[in-house]
């Protein structure tokens, strides 16, 4: 009997132990095949698209720990993402022991000290490890978390097309993703989209369980109607000569008239 790097196990009868589950992984993908994480050009975009990231064998961690995920649980091993703090991990069961392995540098083995150094390296030197840490992720999570990825890169190039598009696609995964339908109408406003920057915004309040967030949004909801109101004004005028209103008696004497400015959104698109 042999595990999936071909290397022998002792007892024909007993599963392999968590070293050689480990090795077999690091041997196949990692040396055999030559996924390692792109250290030289982290925020390539290129190294968030799966497709790409396959064919140049160079990725981010939750990239290529989608790679190890899928040659793991394809012969029968034990695997979970991790939703560590700014960096995915791994981890690997096998005959009732774990490891948690770094998809980016090999899927080599971290312990306790190594955990600790990559947790303050992260989120400074006074953070310490936690249980919450080791929180499992599910595939959903995993796909939407390899989504942001390329949203983010989207966001820091200028691309508010393509971060929109990122976003589409993640409600596809995750249709009731409230965060996520904010975001998307967050977007559409500054793309100046106003009608399809409303019903996104309609569907977080469906959503949403903070009444403070809630009554936020729906203020940006009412701004964006009477926007959208005023614009089908203008089109069935297009003279701007029309009776006068209540309502533009009010504007003309109020120095604090509404106008077309952006509209304030919450929280920052980059959370």
């Amino acid at each position: 009997m042999s595990d999936i790097a071909g290397l022998p196990v002792d007892d024909k009868e007993a599963e392999p132990t968590i070293e050689q589950v480990v090795k077999g992984l690091q041997t196949v993908i990692a040396e055999r095949n030559g996924f390692q994480g792109d250290m030289e050009n982290y925020d390539d975009m290129a190294n968030a698209d799966l497709l790409q990231v396959i064919e140049r064998k160079r990725g981010l961690p939750v990239a290529l720990g989608l790679l190890y995920i899928h040659a793991a649980e394809r012969c029968g091993i034990t695997i979970t993402g991790i939703d560590f703090p700014g960096h995915f991990l791994l981890r690997v069961q096998a005959n009732g022991k774990r490891r948690m392995i770094d998809p980016f540098h090999g899927g080599i083995t971290l312990g306790p000290a190594e955990l600790r150094e990559l947790l303050k390296s992260f989120s400074g030197l006074d953070a310490e490890l936690e249980p919450r840490h080791y929180r499992p992720t599910s595939n959903v999570d995993i796909l939407l978390r390899l989504q942001n990825n390329i949203k983010v890169r989207a966001l820091r190039a200028g691309e508010l097309a393509l971060a929109t598009r990122v976003i589409e696609h993640s409600l596809l995964i995750a249709p009731d993703h409230e965060g996520l339908w904010h975001q998307l109408g967050a977007l559409y406003a500054r793309l100046d989209q106003d009608h399809m920057a409303l019903g996104a915004f309609e569907q977080f309040v469906m959503r949403c369980d903070d009444p403070l967030h809630r009554a936020r949004i729906e203020a940006v909801i009412e701004e964006l109607r009477e926007r959208l109101e005023r614009e089908v004004a203008n089109q069935d005028d297009p003279t701007g000569i029309s009776a006068p209103s209540e309502s533009s008696d009010q504007s003309h004497s109020d120095p604090q008239q509404k106008s077309n400015a952006p509209i304030p959104l919450f929280p920052d698109l980059n959370s």
